[in-house]
């Protein structure tokens, strides 16, 4: 189960190619929430913290170029995985604006699991400083002692 524990959002208006994509991320072990446009998914992405996004490339409303330049400006760390029918390559465009994969529709369900698994684990190594814990400065000034009677102390 190469998902296990990881949140990812599919956001497709084709509501079988979406029912699609749901099944086969659950059945590897994703837990998936769904939008059918680019508006709803980004409402989404303001609820949820994503390991990963999968958006379909001509979304309405916001498609999924907007919808990766807005998820890159508020949430860089999440990757973005785009779906089309129309594009068989990533261009350098959608590359430099930080899609992680882009999948041709028709896919082969190893083909999504792959590129998915690929942008959650770059998205990961990429931002591995931001996931670590925060240390606390250190003190520089001596702590001050409290002077007189505590207030409720008696």
């Amino acid at each position: 189960m190469n998902g296990y524990g990881k949140r990812v959002l599919v956001a497709d208006d084709e509501g079988g190619v979406r029912r699609l994509i749901v099944t086969l991320l659950h059945q590897a072990g994703y837990n998936v929430h769904q939008a059918a446009d680019g508006m709803e998914a980004l409402v989404e992405m303001k609820k949820w913290r994503f390991d990963a996004v999968v958006a379909e490339y001509s979304l309405p409303r916001l498609d999924g170029v907007r919808l990766l330049l807005l998820s890159r400006m508020m949430w860089p760390e999440v990757p973005v995985v785009l779906l089309s029918a129309d594009l068989t390559d990533l261009p350098l465009t959608l590359q430099k604006q930080g899609a992680s994969a882009l999948v041709p529709k028709p896919f082969a369900p190893q083909e999504l699991l792959q590129a998915l698994a690929e942008a959650v684990a770059s998205g990961y190594a990429a931002h591995a400083g931001d996931m670590s814990p925060q240390r606390l400065p250190e003190p520089t000034e001596p702590a001050v002692a409290l002077q007189g009677p505590v207030a409720g102390a008696d």
